[in-house]
């Protein structure tokens, strides 16, 4: 079970999410436009968008929430990926989002309106049910956000199979 130290979060929810075609999104104002490359096996990021890769096709995940003002603890033991990010808020509010279904209340992602956010996002369970149907979720996500500057992605973990099994494009320098 995930612990977590409650001076740095501001808010925290946790709810069963739908996922249909391997997905599930961070978005600002229902804007779902065409899926960046993912360069980590985890989430893959645009201007006001980002897509999460689920190991199941369609069914239900577990994710928790939380929203923090400054990094928290960095603690992957208890997942199968972790790769940190930049988000970023082109109009200030960004949510969790489904592809085709309603998402539950989460926290706004970016409480602090437009600008960049950090964001940390765990998973573990992706190898238990790959491109299938599922009505019990089997796959848990964590998501923590916290404003900061943009810097390159972090791969802290990345172990299980269905990540693997992804051909990834080279990085590019951007600088």
């Amino acid at each position: 079970m995930y612990h977590m130290t409650m001076a740095s979060c501001t808010d925290r929810a946790q709810h069963n999410l739908r996922v249909d075609h391997h997905l599930f999104f961070l978005a600002e104002l229902e804007e779902r436009p065409n899926i960046p490359d993912f360069t980590n096996r985890l989430i893959a990021v645009a201007p006001g968008f980002a897509a999460v890769k689920t190991g199941i096709f369609s069914g239900y995940v577990r994710l928790v929430v939380e929203i923090h003002h400054q990094a928290p603890p960095v603690s992957v033991d208890e997942w199968d990926e972790a790769v940190e990010v930049t988000l970023e808020a082109t109009e200030g509010e960004m949510e969790v989002a489904a592809m085709m279904d309603w998402a539950p209340p989460f926290p706004i992602l970016t409480p602090d309106g437009p600008g960049h956010y950090r964001t940390r996002v765990h998973a573990r369970g992706r190898d238990t049910a790959i491109d299938s149907a599922v009505q019990d979720p089997v796959e848990d996500y964590l998501i923590q956000v916290w404003p900061a500057p943009a810097k390159p992605q972090i791969i802290y973990k990345q172990t299980d199979r269905y990540g693997a099994q992804w051909v990834l494009p080279e990085p590019r320098n951007d600088s």
